[in-house]
């Protein structure tokens, strides 16, 4: 055997030597996936994982020392595929050191060239580059002014609290929802920056009365919330508000200055009758106002008395099965335009309720309710099927939008629903559209409950050719290696960010790195929110594919979408696209 690598060797002398002059640590392996060759980095690599002569050694014998069994099972696989020829270029990022002091490496692995068989495997070390990604993604979850939780992470631990509550009723959370009083004022006699030092004087205050389990967060400006959890009940949330508001009453010095502050606090104590963080933080942020109007420097528990809006909700709820019924509902469409081209290549279908008496209803006004009522499973496949029937009659209508993909919104509530991918197979059979141009978006608190069985959900949904994208992309506790265990096709940059990315370089950063990662894993990306020139020239130039927003066209009823399409309309791309 050992003769076959002898003669092997012998036939790569100007290999061994192209393989010294590659800036990675480089190995060139047969068909059984042995090392004949490697360069004298990659040899002493190899040695510090298991000592002795790599020649002749199985590569994937290294990885199965160093990586865990999940990340070799996926190399062996991938250099399966190569050396089998099923694929022509296979890359991973490794995460190779310890947890201590962590090393990636990105494996590559190609053919050999020439009709040679076997393969060519390069490790490069991309550590630095994993340490900048970490780092914006962390700055995408924190306040920049006083590094706390930011409202996309609060929301996230507020939404565990929430859930643990519903599997173990003993588990009670509080939340406080703060607004410091007059905050103007501090900024207009001692300007902005004493401002911006103040907050960073409360956040470090408040910090040092919370335990580890508890989670504060900046919500922007001078709004703050902590949510409490692990607690006895409500005496011991209003002895945490009360403790709150005497600390930030002390005095707070800055510059040989005193200023003094107070802030007013809405507090809420957990219950089942809560799904959503979204419930919890509107009744706070009611009960904080309670609080001004009471002069400020004060706290307010919540109750159900002082809910001004549940009359109007119900009453909204009511209204709403009755549109469903009689057809006020509609769907109006926003056209996905080519960075590249200007072409709409694709619509999203959004849901709009005309009201007879009042008009347009906002979604963020009807959506909540009919998500927490359970009508949006109705709505949702009324807005699926209609919308496919549009795009099958413009289809029809004209050629050229015959290749218009549809994208449509999937709550989570419709998600877990367990029929929910037979009602899609079969609006999709009923409609006749292709289902190689649907495209269902899922937001990522959809995936949080039980990613195992939202895996094996999309891809019983894919299995029926149509495409599922994450929507609403950094707004949620996402991660790299969280996000590529879900099959998605493409993904959405969320709006904030887009709507943010010209005013500091680090909102530029935070897109450049989700277009980045979005590409390294395979998927395709449109940017939501697109409201200036700017933008869209800016995600041009970071290779976004596609985008969304009120610069290329707000959402239009579906006669105005037939005449976009009908005569033939575009947008100007950037010089040099």
């Amino acid at each position: 055997m050992f003769t076959a690598y002898q003669r092997r060797r012998a036939m790569l002398p100007e290999s061994r030597d192209l393989l010294e002059s590659l800036p990675s640590h480089a190995a060139v392996l047969d068909t059984a996936g042995l090392v004949v060759a490697a360069n004298a980095s990659c040899l002493t690599l190899l040695n510090e994982i298991d000592a002795g002569d790599a020649i002749g050694r199985r590569f994937t014998g290294y990885c199965d020392r160093i990586l865990s069994p999940t990340a070799a099972a996926a190399v062996r696989e991938g250099l399966a595929s190569v050396l089998g020829a099923r694929t022509s270029r296979y890359t991973m990022d490794l995460p190779c050191g310890a947890a201590q002091v962590p090393v990636w490496r990105a494996l590559c692995v190609t053919p050999l060239t020439g009709g040679v068989p076997g393969a060519l495997v390069s490790l490069t070390d991309i550590s630095r580059e994993k340490q900048l990604e970490e780092h914006i993604l962390h700055d995408a979850f924190h306040d920049t002014l006083t590094g706390l939780f930011n409202r996309a992470l609060f929301i996230n631990r507020l939404d565990q609290a929430i859930r643990r509550q519903k599997r173990n009723p003993d588990a009670l959370y509080a939340v406080l929802y703060l607004d410091m009083d007059r905050f103007k004022l501090v900024n207009k006699t001692f300007g902005h920056v004493t401002g911006d030092r103040l907050l960073m004087v409360i956040a470090n205050r408040l910090q040092k009365l919370l335990r580890d389990v508890d989670t504060l967060a900046r919500f922007g400006g001078d709004e703050f919330a902590i949510l409490i959890e692990d607690i006895a009940g409500m005496e011991e949330t209003s002895s945490m508000a009360a403790t709150v508001l005497r600390e930030l009453a002390a005095p707070f010095r800055l510059k040989k200055q005193e200023i003094f502050v107070t802030c007013s606090i809405g507090v809420v104590l957990g219950s089942a009758v809560y799904e959503h963080p979204d419930q919890v933080l509107r009744d706070a942020d009611n009960a904080m106002y309670s609080s001004k109007e009471h002069g400020g420097d004060h706290f307010t528990v919540f109750d159900a008395g002082m809910r001004v809006l549940t009359q109007r909700r119900m009453e909204m709820e009511m209204a709403l099965r009755q549109a469903l019924e009689s057809g006020e509902i509609t769907v109006h469409y926003q056209p996905i335009v080519s960075l590249r081209t200007g072409e709409i290549t694709g619509v999203e279908a959004l849901a709009r309720w005309q009201r007879p008496g009042q008009g347009l209803i906002p979604p963020v006004e009807f959506i909540p309710i009919a998500e927490e009522t359970g009508l949006i499973n109705e709505l949702g496949a009324m807005i699926l099927r209609q919308a496919c029937r549009r795009m099958v009659a413009l289809a029809k209508a004209s050629p050229d939008a015959a290749r218009l993909t549809l994208s449509v919104n999937i709550s989570g509530r419709q998600f877990k629903r367990p029929d929910f991918v037979d009602e899609v197979a079969a609006i999709l059979a009923e409609t006749g559209i292709d289902p190689s141009l649907v495209k269902l978006e899922l937001t990522e608190s959809v995936l949080m409950d039980d990613a195992d069985e939202a895996i094996s959900t999309i891809k019983r949904l894919k299995s029926l050719r149509l495409k599922v994208v994450i929507d609403d992309f950094g707004t949620g506790y996402s991660s790299l290696s969280y996000i590529q265990r879900f099959p998605f096709d493409s993904l959405k940059v969320d709006r904030s960010f887009v709507g943010n990315m010209n005013e500091a370089e680090q909102n530029m950063e935070i897109v450049r790195t989700i277009i980045a990662m979005a590409h390294k894993l395979g998927l395709e990306v449109v940017a939501e929110g697109v409201e200036l020139d700017e933008h869209r020239t800016a995600l041009s130039d970071l290779r976004c594919e596609s985008a969304q927003g009120f610069f290329f066209s707000k959402p239009v009823p579906g006669e105005e979408l037939d005449a976009l399409v009908l005569r033939h309309w575009r947008v100007d791309t950037p010089s040099g696209n």
